[in-house]
């Protein structure tokens, strides 16, 4: 076997270990990243009128408008029926993500539910 088809192959071998080396590095840190476009839930910390707070999308989808408050409180029971069957609305705020006037983005929205029983 003529010498240049070996450090060839070598050189076939180094390219593909490098590009696995790669994957195996950047596979697990956008495994790990939050979801995009999802709703979250998560626990009120201790003495909060409210029990649990909904982080809700800020993207449009089919049949839900991020904008308008009542879609925004339908997804919110829907992602808190598992945890509490009966929900009451405490409230909601609306976070503005812009960047001193470089960027805009869209409002993140959360609403606040307590578990009635």
């Amino acid at each position: 076997m003529p010498v240049w088809k070996i450090v060839e192959a070598a050189n076939g071998f180094d390219r593909a270990r490098k590009l696995l080396i790669a994957a195996y590095i950047a596979l697990p840190c956008s495994a790990s990243a939050q979801p995009q476009n999802t709703s979250t839930i998560e626990a009120a910390p201790p003495g909060r009128p409210y029990d649990y707070v909904v982080h809700v999308q800020n993207t449009y989808d089919y049949r839900y408008n991020p904008e308008v408050r009542r879609d925004r409180i339908l997804l919110a029971g829907r992602v808190a029926r598992p945890f509490c069957p009966k929900i009451q609305i405490v409230g909601e705020t609306k976070f503005k993500t812009e960047i001193f006037g470089l960027t805009t983005g869209k409002p993140d929205y959360v609403v606040y539910l307590k578990c009635s029983p």
